[in-house]
């Protein structure tokens, strides 16, 4: 997987430089924010779980369980992207052929990340993607990065890197373009992508922390995905759409614990809601999204083991998940 992705940015950079002749290039500014509401997988509930529920103490030994609040994230993103012709013919489905360079730097309060990724669109409908990235985290009351040991979190400050790599497709249609219209902007896009990740700190089989998550974090693959049905217009309200986003382990972590036995390593995460994306000017956009997602439920014997891995799979449930604000500007 690692080598594949390598491999085809080598490949992609090599390309772009024959075609330098009417590229372009642009940097914007991206700041992220959100609010997640109490993740309250191991209540007594069947379908939508309550957004507010009270904490229930564990024995000596045991966690918690329940929660009366939830946590922010922040991220600030700045991207260069350079964008090559390649391929361009005449027709309405070539005249835009490219090859795009994204470079770009992360910051939050406990993590730092770098990504590439190169973007092939041989047709108008269809774009490839190959990236990777590399990153660390520290502490700051938030865990950026460290050891789930058996459901003790072990802080590790630039304990080692976490890095990335991933391939992604991306089918993409708009109505207007077969039938012209200011007001036929109806969109699709349906992008899946595989990701390998690792932190350098964590064994194979060992979970890890990232980010201030749930320290459900492994060294192997994921596949996810995007998929967006919306409505674009000429106003400021440029897009209205709903967006629904998959996750789920592939390869070895999927068989650490599977579901029917143990804490659900095969378990895939849906996430969903609509997205509402305001136009400010010529240069900058913003983006809200409350969003709903799918979670585990343990079974009642074991849902206040500290380990998650001892914990046993007995349903899904929804809860209303966070509401996320994406602002980004073009400098």
């Amino acid at each position: 997987m690692k080598r594949i992705a390598c491999a085809a940015i080598f490949v992609v950079v090599l390309a772009s430089f024959g075609f330098a002749e009417g590229s372009k290039s642009g940097t914007s500014l991206e700041l992220q924010g959100d609010y997640e509401f109490p993740n309250h997988e191991a209540v007594d509930a069947n379908g939508l779980v309550p957004i507010v529920y009270g904490i229930s103490a564990g024995a000596s030994g045991e966690r918690d369980v329940g929660s009366s609040w939830g946590g922010a994230e922040a991220k600030a993103i700045i991207d260069h992207k350079l964008v090559f012709p390649v391929f361009a013919g005449e027709s309405a489905l070539t005249r835009d052929n490219n090859i795009a360079l994204d470079l770009s730097g992360e910051i939050s309060p406990v993590s730092l990340n770098a990504n590439f990724q190169a973007t092939l669109s041989p047709i108008a409908f269809l774009k490839f993607a190959a990236g990777a990235g590399v990153g660390t985290g520290w502490s700051i009351g938030f865990v950026g990065l460290g050891i789930n040991d058996a459901g003790t979190i072990e802080p590790q400050n630039f304990g080692g890197l976490v890095y990335r790599a991933w391939v992604e497709a991306t089918f993409q249609f708009d109505l207007a373009a077969v039938m012209p219209g200011m007001w036929n902007h109806v969109v699709i896009l349906a992008s899946p992508k595989i990701q390998y990740q690792a932190y350098t700190g964590a064994s194979s089989d060992q979970a890890w922390i990232w980010e201030a998550d749930h320290g459900m974090n492994f060294n192997g693959t994921k596949l996810t995905g995007s998929y967006l049905l919306g409505y674009q217009m000429p106003i400021a309200l440029n897009l209205a759409g709903l967006l629904l986003q998959t996750e789920g382990w592939l390869g070895s972590v999927r068989d650490l614990s599977p579901k029917a036995s143990g804490w659900g390593s095969d378990f895939s995460y849906l996430t969903f809601g609509p997205l509402f994306d305001f136009k400010i000017g010529d240069r900058s956009t913003i983006a809200v999204l409350p969003q709903f997602k799918t979670g585990i439920q343990w079974t009642d014997s074991t849902k206040r083991k500290l380990n998650f891995m001892d914990r046993v799979y007995a349903d899904s449930y929804t809860y209303f998940y966070r509401i996320a604000i994406d602002y980004t500007l073009e400098l």
